[in-house]
């Protein structure tokens, strides 16, 4: 019957079983959302990945833009304090690392020794793992401190 006038067809019609396929790439699957979790031994860093309950990747498109609508502060706090913020003593004088001795109970840099101006520093630990690594090659690179307003 027409739908619309109600009048009958005169035509042959087919009643048999039809078989589709289901999507199973669905949204809510592809969900992906972390506050904390694993974070690697190494790098101190999220772990990446849906699979290994990571983080979300943020590459260089998405920092420039961040940067292009001026959300600095954002770009830090994802990038350093909600990723692998790491206080480090740097020495002002000759802008090297000082270690802690817990002999004198202070930290000491082993170049400037008496002369040494120590404070600490806000760094992400993957670039403080990269300045050791150099110093394992013997490339001793300087950290030079200004004072934040």
């Amino acid at each position: 019957y027409d739908g619309k006038t109600g009048k009958r067809f005169l035509v042959d019609i087919l009643i048999a079983p039809v078989y589709y396929q289901k999507l199973h790439h669905m949204a809510a699957d592809k969900m992906h959302v972390r506050t904390r979790g694993e974070i690697q031994m190494l790098t101190r860093q999220p772990t990446e990945g849906r699979a290994r309950g990571g983080g979300l990747r943020f590459g260089e498109m998405e920092r420039d833009c961040l940067i292009g609508h001026g959300a600095a502060m954002l770009l830090k706090d994802r990038l350093l304090n909600e990723s692998d913020k790491c206080v480090i003593y740097v020495c002002k004088t000759c802008g090297h690392m000082a270690y802690y001795d817990i002999r004198k109970g202070k930290y000491i840099c082993n170049l400037c020794e008496d002369k040494a101006r120590v404070y600490p520093t806000v760094i992400p630990y993957a670039f403080k793992l990269l300045i050791q690594e150099l110093e394992g090659l013997c490339i001793f690179p300087k950290l030079i401190l200004e004072e934040v307003a």
